[in-house]
């Protein structure tokens, strides 16, 4: 079965699910293969991918695009492989930000086929996403561990530096989170401290974030940002560092773009800008809402009201040969009143 799954902005990943949570974060150039946590690399053919797909497998490893892609000369050893992988057309980074092939549309693992080529992507290592034009508040993970780009001391960029962030107890599960969905993940999987080998690292410190367990992570971390709560310093006793994942089963987490992501002081105040407008506007629409339906309510209470009263003079007129409760007065006082004759 293959899920065509196709939009213009983000492309999500279906795969075989293992009972680790789903967890699949690591791509290989040479051959083109996927990594499922706890499981086995597996080979994605030739024949299945694109030049889009070269270009975000490319992002994924930290560079800006691929230069082309290719039959390698490694053989299929994966006991299973994917046929197909379908990967946005455009390859605008800053607008759409693919930074990670799990967004694309996966077609199911399969035994392997003899018809199965292996890939070779080829990436332009001339130009990086740390180095090649940086937008102000993109984040990084930097000194990795481990051979996958998914772990690392986080860094942001201001200016024309970078710096890493301060751990205290502001930085939380949630703001964890943020930053992994900035850099193309659904999460993080671990984070922990560390003390900085040279203090003179310059680093940032925010005291405090908007994105909390309550308003739940955003797709930037620099929509976690609050500009008076945080200060660019020397340096600061512990970094923060963490590995990204990614859940399919929160495969509806996006990631964020440069587009959306980029931090300077007027885009930033826009934010807090909508964000106060948007709530003064829910404030008034339920007031609105309210005072609409106090005036409903009264005017149901009057119109009851009135309805008593007409129901209640329509029960002391007897209509027909009896009797009407009215102001006239009957025809013998009329007559005997000199008004008229009986005759």
């Amino acid at each position: 079965m293959f899920l065509k799954i196709l939009t213009v902005t983000s492309i999500f990943i279906y795969t075989v699910a293992s009972d680790e949570g789903d967890q699949l974060w690591d791509v290989k150039l040479d051959p083109l293969q996927l990594y499922h946590h706890n499981e086995s690399w597996i080979t994605i053919c030739y024949d299945g991918i694109s030049i889009n797909v070269a270009h975000v497998a490319c992002r994924q490893k930290g560079f800006i695009n691929a230069t082309t892609f290719k039959i390698s000369d490694s053989p299929v050893v994966s006991d299973c492989v994917i046929t197909q992988v379908l990967c946005p057309s455009t390859s605008n980074y800053s607008i759409y930000g693919e930074t990670n092939i799990m967004r694309c549309n996966i077609s199911d693992p399969v035994p392997k086929k003899k018809t199965c080529r292996s890939a070779k992507i080829i990436c332009n290592t001339k130009h990086t996403l740390v180095k090649t034009n940086p937008y102000k508040g993109q984040v990084h993970l930097v000194d990795s561990n481990t051979a996958t780009p998914a772990d690392g001391t986080v860094e942001v960029h201001f200016g024309n530096e970078w710096y890493h962030v301060c751990n205290n107890a502001a930085f939380t599960n949630t703001v964890a989170d943020s930053i992994c969905r900035q850099y193309g993940y659904t999460g993080h999987d671990t984070w922990a401290t560390e003390t900085p080998s040279v203090k003179s690292l310059k680093s940032i410190n925010a005291t405090e974030y908007t994105c909390t367990s309550e308003t739940g992570s955003f797709e930037c971390f620099t929509h976690c940002m609050i500009p008076s709560k945080y200060k660019i310093i020397g340096s600061c006793d512990e970094h923060v560092r963490l590995t990204c994942k990614f859940n399919i089963t929160k495969k509806y987490l996006t990631s964020g773009s440069r587009s959306q992501c980029a931090l300077d002081e007027d885009s930033h105040r826009d934010i807090i800008i909508i964000g106060v407008l948007s709530s003064l506007l829910f404030i008034s629409l339920l007031a609105l809402f309210i005072i609409s339906l106090l005036f409903c309510c009264k005017k149901i209470k009057k119109m009851k009201h009135h309805g008593g009263r007409s129901r209640k003079i329509q029960s002391n007129k007897i209509v027909g040969d009896d009797f009407q409760l009215n102001d006239r007065k009957p025809l013998k006082d009329y007559y005997q009143s000199g008004y008229g004759s009986a005759d």
